[in-house]
Formats: structure tokens, C-alpha cells, sequence
């Protein structure tokens, strides 16, 4: 996750860094036009500076979103009950990240590996 969050800046900075070499080499290649002496008024139109920096920042901020979203899934505190076939039940309580499969870490941090014949019920909190 980090690493797409890391490869999303970096190819942010190029574009930011691809557009300003872009605009200094066509404004150093064309001649500067005489200086009009008349108001113009212009109409209220979006400068594309001001587009490219609300979409970088939107961009940034959905990335920051996915990534605090995956953060607090695989953070999430569950509880687990073991049935045995047996019909003995132990309850254990285990962050959603440390699932594998049909073993666990618990809270405690004791390595649960499960039987086949164990049954898993899971409550998310």
C-alpha cells in the first residue's frame, strides 16, 4: 500500500516538474509580444495552473484516504470463537491483519494454528 501511495508522488512530481521545463523551453523559444496598453477583461474561466493543483490535491487526498481506510481494516480488533469438534468453544480476540488462513496471532500474541475439524466463528468490532 505504501508503495503505490509513494509511486502516485512520484508521478505527480514528474508531471509537475514535465509541465514547468515545458513552459520555460516554449516561453524562452518565442518572442515576447509587445506589451498591450489597453484592459483587457478576461471572462471567469479556470487558469490551468489552478486546475492542475486542485487535481494533484484531489489526488493526493484520495490516496490519503486509501490508505487510512486500509490502515483501519487491517488494524480492526476481532473476535474469534474456536468450537472444537468436541463442542469445547475458546474465545480469542486478534487484529484482522494477522489472519492467515486457519491460524492467528492473538491480541497477547500467542500463535493459534487450527484443526480441520475446528469450526471459526469471526465478529468484527
Amino acid at each position: 500500500m505504501l508503495t503505490k501511495i509513494l509511486f502516485t508522488i512520484v508521478v505527480i512530481i514528474g508531471v509537475i516538474i514535465f509541465f514547468r521545463n515545458k513552459q520555460t523551453s516554449t516561453a524562452a523559444a518565442r518572442p515576447r509580444p509587445a506589451p498591450i496598453t489597453a484592459v483587457v477583461e478576461q471572462g471567469s474561466s479556470i487558469s490551468t495552473r489552478t486546475l492542475a493543483y486542485g487535481l494533484i490535491g484531489a489526488l493526493v487526498a484520495i490516496s490519503l484516504l486509501v490508505f487510512v481506510v486500509s490502515w483501519h481494516s487491517s488494524n480492526r480488533i476481532v473476535n474469534i470463537r474456536v468450537i472444537s469438534d468436541g463442542g469445547t468453544s475458546m474465545n480469542y480476540q486478534a487484529r484482522h491483519k494477522s489472519i492467515k488462513g486457519r491460524s492467528f496471532v492473538t491480541l497477547e500474541g500467542t500463535q493459534v494454528t487450527l484443526g480441520e475439524s475446528d469450526r471459526v466463528e469471526m465478529i468484527g468490532q
